[in-house]
C-alpha cells in the first residue's frame, strides 16, 4: 500500500522551548498529510485516456506526489487496482456496475473500488473507410474491424452496440489490436474499420481521417433505447461535426463517463489530498486536453454506478461541491 508522508518533530534545548514547540505543533497540525507516490492505470497509447492520466499525474507530481501514469485497459484496470495492484485507475461508469455483478468477463463480483472523480465523458467511435460502402453497424457483418484487446472498456461497449443492432462479434471478423494498429492495418488495407471510446477529437481518429477517406456510423435512437436497457451507465449524445476531416454532420452515439477511482483501503487522507489538489488546479486540469476543457467540480461528484470514497466525499463538501452519488 502507498505510505503517508508524516511531519517530524527536532527536540530543541535552551530558553523559550516551550513557545517554539508550541509554534512547531500547530504548524505540524496544519500540515497536509499526503502521498509520497501514486501508481495510475490509463489507457492504451493512442487514445485520450493515457495523455489526460499522465497530465494529471504530471500535476500532482507538481504538487509533491510522484505520479506515474501505467497504460492500462477499462475493464482490467478494476481487476488490477481490486487486487491492490495500482493506487488508482480509470475506467467508464458503464462498467462498475458489471464488476459489481461479476457478470462476464469478471469471474466474481468486484465490490471494494470506490470512486474519486468523473473526468470526461467518452463518446463511442465506430469509424469505416468510405471505400467500404457501410453506412450502419448491421452491415459490418463479415467486415474486418479492429474490436479491440478483451478486456478494454472499448471491446465491453462495441460488444453492447452489435447486440443491439441484433448481431454479435462472432459475426464480424474482428481483429485485436491497439488504436496504433488499427490506424496502421487500415492504412495498408488490411481492416476497414474500428472502435473506440474516446473523447474527441481523439488524436489516433484525426490523424486517421487526414490520411484516409473515413467516416463515422451513427447510433439511431432505437437502438440507443435497446443498448440502455443492456447497461444503463450509457447516455445518449452526439460527436459534433466538425470533429474530425470530412465529418460535416453530428454522429449520435453512446457516452459513458470517464472515472477516476481506487481501492476501498486507500487511507482517507490520501483520497481526500487526491480531489482537493484536482479542485484547486482545475484550470490545469482542463488544460490538459480538450476533452477536460468543460470540467468543473459538480461534473466531477457527479458518479453513477459506484460508491464515491470518503476521503473524495470530505473534499468535495468541504469545497462546498454538490455531490450526486447514485450507485
Amino acid at each position: 500500500m502507498m505510505k503517508t508522508t508524516t511531519s517530524s518533530m527536532t527536540f530543541l534545548k535552551g530558553s523559550g522551548l516551550a513557545g517554539i514547540t508550541a509554534i512547531a505543533l500547530a504548524f505540524g497540525s496544519t500540515a497536509q498529510a499526503q502521498p509520497d507516490t501514486l501508481s495510475w492505470l490509463s489507457g492504451s497509447p493512442g487514445g485520450t485516456w493515457y495523455p489526460i492520466s499522465a497530465g494529471i499525474a504530471e500535476i500532482f507530481s507538481s504538487e509533491g506526489t510522484r505520479t506515474n501514469a501505467e497504460v492500462g485497459a477499462g475493464l482490467a484496470n478494476v481487476s488490477r487496482i481490486s487486487a491492490g495492484q495500482a493506487d488508482l485507475g480509470v475506467t467508464t461508469s458503464t462498467v462498475p456496475p458489471v464488476a459489481q455483478a461479476g457478470d462476464e468477463p469478471f469471474n466474481e463480483p468486484i465490490n471494494n473500488v470506490r470512486a474519486l472523480a468523473a473526468l470526461f465523458p467518452s463518446y463511442q467511435h465506430v469509424g469505416v473507410t468510405r471505400d467500404s460502402g457501410i453506412e450502419s453497424v448491421e452491415e459490418l457483418v463479415g467486415v474486418s474491424v479492429n474490436c479491440m484487446a478483451l478486456g478494454n472498456s472499448t471491446q465491453a461497449a462495441f460488444v453492447d452496440r452489435l447486440k443491439a443492432a441484433g448481431i454479435s462479434e462472432d459475426d464480424v471478423d474482428c481483429a485485436r489490436g491497439s488504436h496504433s494498429f488499427a490506424s496502421d492495418a487500415i492504412k495498408d488495407g488490411n481492416l476497414e474499420g474500428f472502435t473506440l471510446l474516446s473523447g474527441y477529437p481523439n488524436g489516433t481518429f484525426t490523424e486517421l481521417f487526414h490520411t484516409i477517406d473515413m467516416k463515422l456510423l451513427p447510433l439511431p435512437e432505437d437502438q440507443f433505447q435497446r443498448i440502455s436497457e443492456i447497461n444503463p451507465g450509457y447516455a445518449y449524445s452526439a460527436i459534433p461535426a466538425g470533429s474530425y476531416p470530412g465529418q460535416d454532420v453530428d454522429i449520435p452515439t453512446v457516452t459513458s463517463d470517464l472515472i477516476l477511482f481506487s481501492h476501498e483501503d486507500m487511507s482517507e487522507d490520501d483520497a481526500y489530498w487526491i480531489v482537493k489538489t484536482m479542485l484547486d488546479n482545475l484550470e490545469r486540469i482542463r488544460g490538459v486536453h480538450a476533452a477536460m476543457s468543460p470540467v468543473t467540480g459538480e461534473y466531477m461528484a457527479n458518479i453513477s454506478g459506484i460508491e464515491l470514497h470518503p476521503g473524495a466525499v470530505r473534499a468535495y463538501e468541504e469545497a462546498g461541491v454538490e455531490i450526486n452519488n447514485n450507485y
